[in-house]
């Protein structure tokens, strides 16, 4: 993977959240700008560390972190995408264009965004946690004073 610098999971629960609702967002977008003529099935995203090893996942996983998604090809009517086909989509739409790392994984697509995302969730976590304890520590004093 293009930045899989050792990180530990992500400490920070709301990290973790953060990401996913940024992975489920671009995805969105990913899919309905590139890949309009499919459905999609997940089969995997996140991943706590116990169910990735379960999986054979690796130890620094992105799906630990919130950042990674997998899923299989389907068309509108439910069909599921034969292999060659799905692969040939992987090669000319999905590989080339999404904005992370895309890896064809024989019977699936995996994607997950830079490890760079969650870093910034963790910081933007931090600060969702610090202005709500801002606003408590107000709403406190404001009552008393």
């Amino acid at each position: 993977m293009s930045d899989d610098a050792t990180i530990p999971a992500p400490a920070f629960p709301l990290t973790v959240q953060l990401n996913l609702v940024y992975l489920r967002l671009v995805f969105d977008w990913f899919r309905s700008k590139y890949l309009p003529a499919f459905d999609v099935q997940v089969t995997s995203e996140y991943r706590d560390q116990a169910h990735n090893r379960e999986v054979g996942g690796a130890d620094n996983s992105a799906h630990v972190h919130g950042l990674a998604r997998d899923f299989i090809l389907k068309y509108k009517d439910g069909r599921v995408v034969p292999v060659a086909q799905a692969k040939a989509v992987f090669d000319e739409f999905i590989a080339p264009n999404w904005p992370g790392f895309a890896l064809w994984e024989g019977d699936h697509i995996h994607v997950n965004l830079s490890r760079r995302v969650s870093n910034t969730s963790g910081l933007v976590g931090v600060g969702l946690v610090g202005f709500g304890v801002y606003k408590l520590v107000k709403s406190i004093g404001g009552s008393h004073g």
